[in-house]
């Protein structure tokens, strides 16, 4: 297995590492190091790129979280990978994960998300109204106590932990400050006229996500999975690696196909 240290691509810190098929790891709310501390077994089969979003150190200092930024971020970073990569975005990630596959999807060789808060793919839902609106609360103002302790309970934060490390402190702070997610409108179709292989997971902690989870996964004609016992921490759930394993497996063998079907013709 070869290592291969921090890089920088459009601006951002991308720890590379692993051999195989590319795979970027797009983190959520939380350092990326964290994230996707239990994924580094992959590096056997795999090519890993795990990006640090800006306002996550070490990547550039931003003001807030924008899905947006990510877009371009990830557009740029997929670019530079001959023959592109598999793109699994987790959270608020997966916004821009989705996004930049819509702009490249000639290059995602698959795409996976986790719990991204597409809100609007179930907006008549009024669960998930309610979710979405307790998100922008807690993200309007640092003075809604209440907000703040529903949205921990969501997110399966512990605020007693939260002194852990200034990672952990700064990433509480992009939480004030982003995005909404309400903002995020995916053209689905262009997605799905690409081919693109895809997965939605979620952690079947919440009947709101749990419905977003649905509604994305129709939108994408995708494979869904639950795996519970981690909360909106997937990623750390018993059997994740084993599931993202399997499906990238499919998605690269189903690549193998239509590129030998193309050869032919």
């Amino acid at each position: 297995m070869t290592s291969i240290g921090p890089d920088h691509t459009a601006d951002l810190v991308v720890r590379r590492s692993g051999t195989g098929p590319p795979v970027v790891l797009v983190h959520g709310g939380f350092p990326a190091e964290l994230t996707w501390a239990l994924q580094a077994e992959l590096e056997q089969r795999w090519s890993l790129l795990v990006p640090s979003r800006r306002g996550f150190t070490p990547s550039p200092a931003a003001e807030r979280q924008d899905f947006r930024a990510d877009t371009d971020d990830l557009v740029e970073l997929i670019a530079a990978v001959p023959g592109g990569a598999h793109l699994v975005g987790y959270s608020y990630g997966g916004l821009g994960a989705c996004l930049a596959a819509e702009r490249l999807p000639h290059l995602v060789r698959s795409l996976t998300l986790i719990e991204v808060p597409l809100w609007t793919v179930a907006e008549g839902d009024e669960l998930v109204r309610q979710i979405a609106e307790l998100a922008d609360r807690f993200a309007a103002s640092s003075d809604d106590a209440q907000a703040e302790r529903d949205f921990f309970t969501l997110a399966g934060v512990d605020p007693a932990k939260l002194d852990d490390g200034e990672g952990i402190r700064r990433a509480m702070e992009l939480g004030r400050k982003l995005r909404s997610p309400r903002e995020a409108v995916p053209r689905f179709p262009v997605l799905t006229a690409a081919g693109i292989p895809a997965l939605v997971i979620s952690g079947e902690h919440n009947p709101a996500l749990e419905r977003v989870c649905d509604a994305l996964a129709k939108q994408l004609d995708a494979e869904r999975a639950r795996l519970p016992g981690a909360g909106h921490a997937v990623p750390r759930a018993p059997g994740f690696n084993v599931l993202l394993e399997r499906f990238l497996t499919s998605a690269e063998q189903v690549r193998g196909r239509t590129q030998g079907d193309t050869d032919e013709r």
